[in-house]
């Protein structure tokens, strides 16, 4: 099953997450009867984990605490300047007792190009915008926070840095979830 709510987002990115909580959390209700639920926004990652689901996920979670032991110079990669801080928060969440330097890269022009359907110029302006950052400083790995940015990952195989995208790693977190291996 895939619900989606727009509004939820955009209401979100002008008024804060926190306005958006009492929808957000019905929205989850309509779903606890699944095995598990992926939340793929990013924006709304640390909002959904305050409400202590133990088979919600968030999409982004399991690929920033994987991204975090493989180096402490660490670029986190986004689009939108509303997931900004939740990204920020959820990384350093994830670093434990790891002693890492994150930068982070904002690619807010590639976004027009998502909004039209234009996903190849898309994830082509984010790996340009990556290939740039990583010219000018050294990284041990890349992690693309939004789930939308995971097409970038393809284009920069070649760069010697390990890019990490959000969605297969989730898939294979809310796998374990629905399989009664781990919570998140």
């Amino acid at each position: 099953m895939h619900h989606v709510d727009e509004t939820l987002l955009a209401r979100a990115q002008s008024d804060g997450p926190p306005a958006v909580r009492q929808d957000a959390r019905y929205a989850v209700g309509t779903l606890e009867q699944a095995n598990a639920i992926v939340c793929t926004c990013s924006t709304l990652g640390l909002l959904m984990d305050g409400f202590d689901i133990p088979h919600l996920l968030c999409i982004d979670r399991p690929a920033f605490e994987a991204e975090v032991s493989y180096g402490p110079r660490i670029m986190l990669v986004i689009c939108l300047a509303s997931t900004k801080d939740a990204s920020e928060q959820l990384l350093h969440d994830c670093m434990g007792s790891n002693q890492i330097t994150p930068t982070t890269v904002i690619c807010a022009d590639a976004w027009p190009a998502f909004e039209a359907g234009d996903t190849n110029t898309f994830h082509t302006m984010i790996a340009n915008d990556i290939r740039q950052a990583a010219a000018q400083q050294p990284f041990d790995a890349v992690i693309l926070a939004e789930a939308s940015m995971a097409g970038a990952a393809a284009m920069l195989a070649d760069l010697g840095i390990l890019v990490l995208a959000t969605p297969a790693i989730a898939m294979q977190a809310a796998h374990a979830i629905a399989q009664g291996q781990t919570d998140r």
